[in-house]
């Protein structure tokens, strides 16, 4: 095939919001009718849903829809509103012409999205046939932009996503990125979005940003998407100028009434905060002697009259947590710390807080299990948040696609004796006291042109508006689905086929058997396990953390009875898991018959063959797909091909230091020299380290992309 014949290129920019023009003669003429349109409400979710209606006809047909003033029988499509479907509900249905009905403008919107997806993928309008509302009453994004950029962190936390998407200097000022971006958001029926860092700055609510805020909640509100905004919780001293940010003391609480009075002037229908205190040096109710309680209150009551909600982080490790522990080790694992911080509190909050809950209890550590908290505290409304950052799986040069991962902790059972206790129903209100909650996740989206940096991680976020809506699909049918609204037909299962795999893949080189906290601790890109060897609980007699009840910390007993069990027995855990619930000799036999450090070293080296072979399955692609996305993820793939090799080859010469365990295949020794230089200790140094990294990625990112000749 000549570069000629190639599809024309495309940027990204679309996502799966492509609607490219239908060839085939027979969808052309069964969806000729979709031009012609009606609609007798109005509103600005309804506006935007007929606006990406015109918007797909003149993608799908290359012709305008016509808004029909009156007569519905001549209409191939018919927009409507019904009181009887949930608020966020919709249903389609075809009586000769094409119905969209949702329960309200916002579900109509989302109607109007799920009926173009249907069409993007190939179903014929007569048979749309579909009625669905969104399982879980919350569905956000958590961006952590810094507006004030850092000099270490970047203007996005830990530099993992490139550059913000805002411009903080003026957000009032036009950009059409605001309005695409709003638009993706609702096509996966999101409807909330927490825009800055949660380690926040108190500028963020100063009269000075208002009006920048206001405008931006203008644009999104129009898509169906509420704003939020972390707060720190000391702004009343930092911003306000008060002495104390005491929960209790008046002046602190009228502070607190009188600013979130001027937001909901400016902003009426304002989502409300998110808040980290306590945590990793963020300050706290616990500066002043309070509980979590009396913190999150100070803040919930000023916001609860206009209908706000207060989404309080429970990710707070390192306070003593030793009275409420049953023995000292329990103390000394953060797993356990946020469970025996809030669990005693269940049933305190008041009903307009939500206690935010990482997926998992050490960090979002890859393959970590479910946080056990979720089963702790069934009178209190729970979030779960994922992460789609990429923090720990090689930001936007690994592939390393965490569907499976989502899907696996939303339908994850924390009452396996009665099964009735997924993750997905706790934070749905569908069990215990029926208390609603929301799932969240850190976003990946950034100013790059595809939004992401690495073209196919916004299958991140496609898979987590699509699991926050209905939690029973499948990832497998997911992955099909965005690889066929991304790519021609033809592609679409070979690049759902890399993604099903890539989770799995970046955990043999990265976090073998559940082995975390093997990275450097700045930016948790390179590894480190050096740095990070007590965290690991690797030493001379074998590696990872015992966390069983008998000789551990005790985190297994969190979990009900069922899994409580399994995980704390070494020939049940899951693999996966292993290393994360078990301290295990170097010689602890698999049932491979293989040594634990052999599998270790054989997963590593079969990690980084695994990415080698994507890049030749994608190679395959070449003709299938345009030259630009083709030759980006090309490249992707070839920079994750290096950094997995570094992986392999620090971690592999890491534990033959430590164990002492030759390679029994002889691929090193304790003779040969490092590829590699280890990753030095120490903050500076590791900056220094990252930005020398980014100057050669980037420099490489730059080479190459005249023709596409020389990738092939």
């Amino acid at each position: 095939m000549s570069f000629q014949e190639f599809p024309s290129d495309e940027s990204g920019y679309e996502a799966w919001l492509r609607y490219p023009l239908v060839e085939d003669a027979g969808r052309r003429a069964a969806m000729a009718s979709l031009r012609c349109v009606s609609c007798r409400v109005d509103g600005p979710c309804v506006a935007s849903a007929l606006s990406e209606w015109a918007r797909a006809m003149d993608g799908f047909l290359g012709e305008t829809a016509a808004l029909l003033p009156g007569g519905e029988d001549e209409a191939g499509v018919r927009f409507a509103v019904d009181t009887v479907l949930q608020e966020e509900g919709y249903r389609l249905f075809h009586d000769g012409s094409l119905n969209i009905v949702g329960g309200s403008g916002r579900g109509l919107l989302y109607g109007t999205c799920a009926a173009l997806r249907a069409l993007s993928l190939g179903t014929d309008p007569a048979s749309l046939e579909e009625e669905s509302s969104p399982a879980i009453p919350l569905r956000m994004l958590n961006h952590w932009d810094n507006p004030v950029e850092d000099p270490v962190m970047g203007s996005i936390e830990r530099v993992w996503g490139g550059k913000t998407i805002f411009d903080w200097t003026d957000l009032s000022r036009p950009n059409p990125r605001y309005r695409d971006y709003a638009r993706m958001l609702a096509s996966l029926g999101l409807n909330g979005l927490c825009i800055n860092n949660v380690n926040a700055t108190p500028e963020i609510l100063s009269p000075s940003m208002l009006p920048g805020l206001q405008a931006l909640a203008g644009i999104f509100r129009a898509w169906g998407v509420r704003f939020y905004l972390s707060v720190d919780f000391a702004s009343p001293v930092d911003l306000g100028g008060l002495p104390t940010a005491d929960p209790l003391d008046d002046r602190v609480l009228q502070w607190w009434r009188d600013k979130v009075a001027e937001i909901y002037a400016a902003i009426p229908d304002f989502g409300g905060f998110v808040v980290k205190a306590d945590s990793e040096g963020r300050p706290g109710p616990g500066d002043y002697g309070r509980s979590h309680i009396e913190g999150s209150r100070c803040i919930a009551r000023a916001l609860a009259p206009f209908g706000g909600t207060l989404f309080w982080r429970a990710f707070v490790y390192g306070r003593d947590i030793s009275k409420r522990t049953p023995h000292e080790r329990a103390a000394q694992d953060r797993a356990n710390h946020a469970s025996y911080e809030f669990m005693q509190l269940d049933g305190q909050f008041d009903d307009n807080v939500i206690l935010q809950i990482k997926r998992s209890a050490t960090d979002f550590q890859i393959w970590e299990p479910p946080h056990a908290l979720f089963g702790k505290m069934p009178r209190t409304r729970l979030c779960l948040e994922f992460d789609l950052a990429h923090e720990y799986t090689g930001y936007d040069v690994h592939l390393a696609w965490e569907g499976p991962y989502l899907a696996h902790v939303l339908n994850f059972d924390m009452a396996p004796e009665s099964g009735g206790g997924r993750i997905a129903d706790i934070v749905a209100g569908r069990t215990g006291r029926g208390l609603p909650g929301a799932v969240t996740a850190v976003a990946n989206t950034n100013s790059a042109r595809n939004w992401f940096g690495h073209l196919l991680s916004g299958a991140g976020l496609y898979a987590h508006g699509r699991l926050a809506w209905d939690s029973a699909l499948t990832p497998e049918t997911i992955s099909r689905e965005y690889a066929h609204l991304l790519f021609r037909k033809k592609a679409a299962e070979t690049v759902a086929s890399l993604l099903d795999r890539s989770y799995d893949t970046c955990a043999r080189y990265m976090s073998p058997y559940g082995l975390g906290f093997l990275y450097e601790n700045v930016h948790h890109f390179d590894p480190d396990p050096w740095s990070n060897r007590a965290t690991a609980g690797i030493t001379e007699d074998g590696l990872g953390r015992d966390r069983t009840q008998k000789t551990g910390s005790g985190y297994t007993a969190l979990f009900p009875r069922g899994h409580a069990d399994i995980f704390a027995d070494p020939a049940r855990c899951p693999a996966r898991h292993l290393l994360y619930f078990h301290h295990l000799p170097w010689h602890h036999s698999m049932p491979d018959e293989r040594t634990l450090i052999q599998s270790i070293y054989d997963g590593c080296y079969a990690g980084v063959e695994e990415v080698r072979a994507f890049r030749e399955t994608w190679r395959g692609l070449h003709g299938l797909i345009d030259l630009e996305r083709w030759a980006h993820v090309y490249e992707k793939l070839a920079l994750q091909a290096d950094h997995a090799e570094r992986w392999r080859d620090l971690l592999c010469r890491f534990f033959l230091e430590v164990s002492g365990v030759p390679d029994e295949h002889g691929r090193f020794d304790h003779s040969s020299p490092s590829p590699h230089a280890r990753v030095r200790s120490g903050f500076g140094q590791a900056v220094e380290d990252y930005r020398a990294r980014v100057q050669r990625m980037r420099a490489r990112i730059g080479a190459r992309r005249d023709d596409g000749a020389a990738y092939l």
